[in-house]
């Protein structure tokens, strides 16, 4: 046995797994996701041979973004970062595009709950937006570089300038416990709700999440842009046939997910990883969650056992009282007996 297989095996005893049993699992999926029509894009290899495509991409968030200001273009970036600021060793999206007009986005497919969910979109984002923000002003120093007083005065007036920085998280899990399946979270003014008339502090951060739970139209629903991106995106993966989308760039991108085993092995073999490292993350949670419980419960348990310890300490102090009250009572009655008789 190797030095990493023996380090896997002890992990997984951990969990309670043998590496017999994972090894078994492997091949088992690898079967499955080869012998099917298309890619499980909701798992990170098969999400981004999806949309890490520019044009792909440009359909995918003029449709999503529900904005005025049309992408037409986009580059990616990269998607690793260091964090100082945070105990997180990388910073990992995705996907991280930028439009021509400079908007970051961080595109993130979200397979299975890691909570607190909302803490962590807003921790992820404010890291992203800090770099954001480091590569904004890098920017604005190549457009003023010199110690000029007009250079100086212009880097100045953008220090606390940010970028424009959204975010969309499809979630392949419950969300939005309204039943709808796309929201938008911003930071609003509490006057301005006050008033009944919710208005943005600011317009460059916006993050929208999609709950593909909840997103439930069949094909023959299908009527816009966004509708069959989230179609796809949901059923892709168990789907012996997609619905021809009658848009040359979704049906390009249903063309590319469309599995080949042999030219996808090494595709195919990362989806069995992703998804055996996400079949490992939830056996970690649901082992912590056990384990909660059982320390939970010794906690009870001792607490109930002091608590009767206490209580029977109680009772036999009361019982101690009683019999101390009924000696004094006899002997209170015996004295009175004895100033009868003297009387």
């Amino acid at each position: 046995m190797t030095k990493e297989e023996y380090e896997i095996e002890g992990a997984l005893q951990t969990l309670g797994v043998s590496l017999d049993y994972e090894q078994a699992r492997k091949q088992e999926l690898l079967k499955k996701y080869s012998s099917a029509k298309y890619l499980d894009v909701t798992l990170d290899p098969g999400f981004k041979r999806l949309l890490k495509n520019e044009v792909a991409m440009v359909s995918f968030l003029n449709a999503i973004l529900h904005s005025d200001d049309e992408i037409k273009s986009v580059i990616f970036k990269d998607s690793e970062f260091d964090v100082h600021a945070m105990d997180l060793l990388r910073l990992r999206l995705d996907i991280n595009a930028q439009t021509q007009s400079g908007k970051s986005i961080d595109i993130e497919m979200q397979k299975c709950s890691v909570r607190p969910f909302v803490e962590r979109v807003i921790l992820q984002e404010s890291a992203f937006l800090c770099i954001e923000k480091k590569a904004f002003d890098a920017e604005i120093k190549k457009m003023y570089p010199s110690n000029d007083p007009e250079d100086v005065a212009e880097r100045e007036k953008r220090r606390y300038e940010i970028p424009f920085v959204f975010a969309v998280w499809i979630c392949n899990f419950p969300i939005n416990l309204d039943e709808n399946y796309r929201d938008a979270w911003r930071i609003y003014s509490e006057n301005s709700i006050a008033k009944n008339s919710p208005r943005p502090v600011t317009e460059k951060i916006k993050y929208i999440i999609i709950d593909l739970v909840n997103f439930t139209k069949t094909a023959d629903e299908l009527e816009t842009i966004e509708d069959k991106w989230l179609y796809l995106l949901k059923h892709a993966g168990s789907s012996d046939k997609l619905p021809t989308f009658n848009d040359r760039v979704l049906d390009d991108a249903v063309a590319r997910i469309t599995v080949d085993p042999g030219k996808d092995k090494e595709l195919l073999e990362a989806q069995v990883a992703c998804t055996m490292s996400i079949d490992e993350q939830i056996g970690r949670i649901v082992l912590a969650h056990q384990e909660g419980l059982e320390e939970g419960l010794k906690r009870h348990e001792t607490t109930i056992a002091k608590l009767q310890a206490e209580s029977v300490a109680k009772d036999a102090e009361i019982a101690k009282f009683v019999a101390d009250s009924a000696a004094k009572d006899a002997r209170i009655k015996e004295l009175e007996a004895l100033l009868a008789q003297k009387g």
